[in-house]
């Protein structure tokens, strides 16, 4: 018969096995819990992945599909008069040159933050006019593109071209800038489509094309989008600009209409 020393021995191993076993129970329990924690953290972000991938594909099907912001972009420009590659009245005493790649991310960005805006202010009311030069360097989609635009100006509608066209931007170095994708965008523009096509291969548009890779080289263009403003007959100077903010053009343009006298 076990002595009484024996026996509360005996208990207190019995005591310490049972805490022993529900410390393990217990550690069972939150490896579970995390466990569970970590494959729901899983599932939601399989989701929010699963949302952007459709709406990229979304996006993507939009840009090489249907046609976004004809409407928006003829509401603009309606009334403003365009000749080849210039916006706004001729007489007017700010000139802002644009060079861009109709490619490029960072033009489409100025397309929709700050270009509303301006044309609102400042080309409507005939104090600013705008011309676009085609710096194509990102890729042979760029030319293509930029010679299209360039076709479309000959109609008087490369503006409507351009500003359709960075609102249905696809991307880029995806070979995107199909003929079939060309007429949806210059369609969408009211450009003849037809006409646009053999355009772009003219001599008019060769010119237009080499002349804007003159004038880049000329002031030192090494990015897009990048802008020169100018007034009167004065010597055209870069607008410093970070984030396309159109308070910030607004204050270049403001001081060039007070250097005009305007």
């Amino acid at each position: 018969m076990a002595s009484r020393k024996e026996q509360r021995e005996q208990a207190r191993k019995e005591r310490e096995e049972r805490e022993a076993a529900e410390r393990q129970k217990a550690q069972r329990k939150k490896r579970i819990f995390m466990l569970g924690g970590v494959l729901a953290a899983a599932a939601v972000i399989v989701v929010v992945a699963i949302v952007i991938s459709s709406s990229s594909s979304s996006k993507k099907t939009n840009a090489t599909g249907g046609v976004e912001a004809a409407s928006q972009t003829t509401q603009l420009l309606q009334g403003i008069p365009q000749k080849g590659i210039t916006l706004g009245k001729a007489d007017a005493p700010v000139t802002l040159t644009e060079f861009a790649d109709l490619q490029c991310p960072f033009c489409r960005d100025y397309t929709l933050k700050t270009f509303p805006t301006i044309v609102a202010k400042y080309v409507r009311a005939g104090k600013v006019k705008m011309v676009f030069r085609n710096y194509a360097f990102i890729s042979e989609d760029s030319l293509t593109a930029a010679r299209a635009a360039e076709a479309a100006g000959k109609q008087n509608k490369l503006w409507n071209f351009i500003d359709v066209f960075y609102n249905n931007q696809g991307e880029e170095r995806s070979g995107y800038v199909t003929d079939p994708f060309l007429k949806k965008i210059g369609g969408a523009a009211g450009v003849n489509t037809d006409k646009m096509l053999t355009d772009r291969q003219s001599p008019e548009v060769d010119q237009q094309i080499a002349e804007a890779q003159q004038e880049a080289t000329k002031a030192g263009v090494n990015s897009t989008p990048t802008f020169l403003i100018q007034s009167g007959n004065s010597a055209p100077k870069k607008v410093s600009q970070s984030a396309f903010d159109p308070n910030e053009f607004s204050k270049a343009i403001d001081e060039a209409l007070a250097n005009s006298g305007t």
